[in-house]
């Protein structure tokens, strides 16, 4: 039995898209935040992420603090 690798989705995905303030604000709405706050962390954290990790991995790190962020602000 082969294993069959799917590429990694990010749940965040949106915020690299033309989609990105509508889900911002939907993000937002959930974390109790204005949805500039949400843009402006995404942006801060994707900008503190070594690019010399692979691209999946950088990803991955983008991910779990942005998660971390949303989920501190909904504390």
């Amino acid at each position: 039995m082969s294993k069959h690798h799917q590429a990694y989705q990010s749940p965040f995905a949106k915020m690299l898209t033309d989609q990105r303030y509508p889900f911002a604000s939907q993000l937002a709405t959930q974390a109790g935040l204005d949805p500039s706050q949400v843009m402006f962390a995404y942006l801060k954290i994707s900008a503190s992420v070594p690019n010399t990790l692979g691209e999946t991995a950088r990803l991955k790190e983008i991910d779990r603090r942005f998660q971390a962020f949303l989920t501190d602000a909904q504390a």
